[in-house]
């Protein structure tokens, strides 16, 4: 059976430790996981970030799945937005999972049609990628 391959979002300088557990977690390889894994120098509006969102919808358009890592500051992020937005034009399969109950929902993902992982765990992230 293929693997389901992931495209993770998350914010590279507050969230990357959670993105790393995940990856740490998925020792047996289940799933086929890429990221862009750079900090973003720039807005997502600006000139600058053309090169960034053309790297970004290739790695989101070679994935199945779409899974948005929502940290304690990621309902403020533009790029968190604008990747969110790009996977559900692509059609993937959207999964949001929180670090934290309390962490505000980039409002992208609110209405996108995102099944929710309630836990930050390897097997509740499992079973929300399953679940799409």
């Amino acid at each position: 059976m293929a693997k389901n391959r992931v495209f993770i979002s998350y914010d590279y300088d507050k969230d990357k430790v959670s993105k790393d557990r995940l990856l740490a977690w998925d020792a047996g390889k289940e799933f086929d996981f890429s990221s862009y894994d750079q900090s973003f120098e720039f807005s997502v509006d600006s000139d600058d970030a053309a090169a960034i969102k053309q790297v970004l919808s290739a790695r989101i358009g070679d994935s199945s799945h779409f899974l948005c890592i929502v940290g304690k500051e990621s309902y403020l992020s533009g790029w968190a937005a604008w990747e969110t937005r790009k996977a559900a034009e692509l059609k993937k399969k959207l999964v949001a999972v929180k670090t934290d109950s309390i962490n505000d929902s980039p409002s992208a993902l609110q209405h996108a049609g995102a099944l929710w992982s309630p836990l930050f765990t390897f097997d509740s992230i499992k079973k929300a990628i399953a679940g799409v």
